[in-house]
């Protein structure tokens, strides 16, 4: 694996939970002319508290993230009625969120929740980008999504998740998928890989196998921040498995 130059500290006998590789800016050096900048993606460590647990930590970030956005979002609706007579989303509609449960939760993973659910300063600014005009010009983008779960076991049977952070923009330091739409021709598999290179700049090479699996208790369509238009966005997100083999 190349991890955008630097290796996770797999071999070292230590206890880390999180791993951090911090890379270049893309926007400010115009590589990508696009508000939502990537600026580090984490390398979530699992082997300790095992699949399961996996999963339920993997809930709580996502559900924190869809708590923050849907107080955005219902801020944003209430300027745009107001002034465009326009909406987002239709909040009614969306699945409830057990707030006390995720809290819960989060206690037992040590999750901090406090850049989602009391960072006044950071969702008001998010409030004013999401109905700049910037925001309300975009045109729908109907397609076929590749968001998914990378998930990688290496060769030390260690399991890593493949997540980014937000820096700026709707959803800063939500937790997100690194994905997007399939390309013509594409299989869901090449694009999630495309799409994991480019806004990690993680890249999978040598002997493994692939595998992927439905997560049907985790909705995307409400907590990223990209699906302002939920047309073409899956409902439920998807697990790539890729695991490598000893040669």
């Amino acid at each position: 694996m190349n991890l955008g130059g630097r290796k996770p500290n797999i071999l070292a006998k230590d206890d880390a939970d999180l791993v951090h590789a911090i890379r270049t800016d893309d926007i400010t050096n115009g590589k990508y002319a696009m508000p939502f900048c990537h600026v580090y993606f984490l390398m979530e460590y699992y082997r300790k508290i095992g699949r399961d647990d996996y999963v339920k930590k993997f809930e709580v970030l996502f559900d924190l993230s869809r708590i923050r956005n849907r107080r955005i979002m219902r801020k944003v609706n209430t300027i745009l009625d107001k002034h465009e007579g326009k909406k987002l989303f239709d909040l009614n509609k969306m699945t409830p969120i057990d707030i006390d449960r995720v809290k819960t939760y989060a206690k037992v993973f040590g999750i901090d929740t406090s850049q989602y659910l009391r960072n006044e300063k950071d969702e008001e600014d998010d409030v004013s980008q999401c109905t700049s005009q910037w925001c309300l010009d975009q045109s729908l983008t109907p397609g076929k999504a590749s968001d998914s779960v990378q998930l990688i076991t290496d060769l030390d049977n260690v399991d890593w998740l493949i997540l980014i952070t937000r820096k700026n923009g709707p959803g800063r330091n939500d937790k997100a998928l690194a994905g997007g739409f399939v390309d013509p021709g594409e299989t869901f598999v090449e694009a999630a890989d495309r799409e994991k290179n480019e806004e990690t700049e993680v890249e999978l090479f040598g002997t493994y196998t692939t595998t992927v699996t439905d997560l049907d208790n985790v909705m995307i369509m409400d907590w990223d921040p990209r699906a302002k238009f939920p047309h073409g966005m899956n409902v439920f997100a998807r697990v790539t498995h890729h695991v490598f083999r000893n040669n």
